[in-house]
């Protein structure tokens, strides 16, 4: 099947807006009742849809409609795309000036994060900034469905989903360990040499579960023959919260070394050298899609990004 640019240049936000009535219905009778037009016309736009992208987008059976793999991979553009056209509406509506929708980690709201903005003059500039902190997985997802303009923090690459990471461009910022720490009047504080199984058996503020931090501690910690860490508290994409908790109720915790060097009670932690203990060092890169990176606002904020880095680094090396 040939592309077709007569029928790419009719389409209209309908025919998007088909692909994702596709994917959650599974049936054009469904997606006609929701656009309110017979099933005759929704097929004849699906059609038009598909000579115009030049591929099958759906496989039709007795069950219905689904997406084949370049349909999905359409989805995913045209719902990115859909999403910032709504934030745009919601903008002009309300009579904003354009807002820039940033994720992130929170261990970079101490430093690199105010510093890009410090650059960038907010407050005096038309720009407006929202940002989002979470966890990397929700974060990377909100970018792709174009709920975010861009991406500040940590990003395994091993752990983002092929499908969304064709969708962006990615920049590195700086590098950070994984540190464990205890408040300096605790017993492990006290242990010349540590070792994995010293830290079994004490209560721990952890983060959560799903959190990539947290995975890679209890990798690490399998890895050695450990037994499970006693996690007696939890916390969300949050290392701050962890450490004033550990500080607070005299635990370990494992949080960013950037977290730990910018928080107002860093000298009363000791870092845990454990010999046995191998944790791999956090990659902080901006993440954003190829399309909203030719945009103004967001490659003014990539390049204040990559100088506040660039400032940090100089900083913690002097």
């Amino acid at each position: 099947m040939a592309h077709s640019p007569l029928h790419y240049e009719r389409l209209r936000l309908r025919h998007l807006r088909l692909l994702q009535l596709i994917d959650e219905h599974g049936s054009l009778r469904s997606a006609a009742a929701e656009l309110n037009l017979t099933q005759p016309a929704v097929s004849q736009m699906l059609k038009d849809l598909e000579f115009a992208m030049g591929v099958p987008l759906v496989e039709r059976s007795v069950r219905g409609v689904v997406l084949t793999d370049t349909g999905l991979l359409a989805l995913r553009r045209s719902r990115s795309g859909l999403a910032t056209l709504d934030q745009l509406v919601r903008e002009l509506d309300a009579g904003q000036t354009l807002s820039l929708r940033i994720g992130t980690n929170s261990a970079l709201m101490y430093n690199i994060i105010p510093e890009a903005l410090r650059r960038l003059n907010v407050g005096q500039s038309e720009t407006r900034f929202q940002l989002k902190t979470g966890l990397v997985g929700d974060m990377v997802e909100a970018l792709s469905e174009g709920n975010l303009d861009c991406y500040v923090g940590r990003l395994d690459w091993d752990q983002v989903p092929t499908r969304i990471a064709r969708l962006l461009t990615y920049d590195p910022l700086l590098e950070t360990d994984l540190i464990l720490i205890c408040p300096t009047g605790h017993p492990v504080a006290r242990l010349d040499a540590p070792r994995a199984r010293d830290l079994v058996g004490w209560p721990w503020a952890m983060p959560s579960r799903e959190s990539n931090n947290r995975i890679v501690l209890e990798s690490a910690m399998r890895s050695t023959g450990a037994p499970e860490l006693t996690a007696a508290v939890e916390v969300s994409a949050d290392p701050n919260g962890l450490i004033n908790l550990a500080l607070a109720l005299g635990m370990l915790t494992c949080v960013p070394r950037v977290a730990l060097n910018e928080h107002a009670n860093a000298r009363d932690f000791k870092v845990l050298e454990v010999a046995d203990l191998a944790l791999p060092s956090i990659h902080i890169g901006f993440a954003t899609t190829a399309e909203l990176r030719q945009m103004p606002e967001v490659a003014d904020l990539r390049e204040a990004m990559l100088d506040a880095a660039k400032a940090w680094i100089a900083g913690s090396e002097g």
